[in-house]
């Protein structure tokens, strides 16, 4: 008798801790926003897998007005679609910049 395959748990599984840090968020407070430019009210957007009362990593965080936050957070997909935003692709160059410019890590 054959017994089903089971894979056992590992940190694959495991839930990580997000990462906080407060800089990096006043870093994205001061872009403008990727949607609609505009320059005032940005808010970090949290992009990540995240749940009820459970934020993604920060530094997974793109620069959007309220406004676009709302829309993006509604349907992220169908917002990343309609403005043309490679959110995955911004989040590598915001993240890029913030450690060589601002923290200013060797790269």
């Amino acid at each position: 008798m054959n017994r089903p395959f089971q894979i056992s748990p590992g940190t694959i599984y495991r839930a990580q801790r997000p990462v906080r840090d407060p800089l990096y968020r006043r870093f994205i407070k001061q872009l403008p926003c990727l949607a609609c430019l505009r320059m005032w009210g940005i808010d970090p957007c949290h992009t990540g897998p995240h749940g009820t009362g459970q934020k993604a990593c920060d530094l997974k965080c793109i620069p959007l007005c309220r406004k676009c936050h709302q829309e993006y957070d509604a349907a992220p997909y169908d917002f990343a679609a309609s403005h043309g935003i490679d959110v995955q692709k911004h989040i590598a160059r915001l993240n890029e910049f913030y450690r060589t410019k601002i923290l200013k890590e060797a790269a």
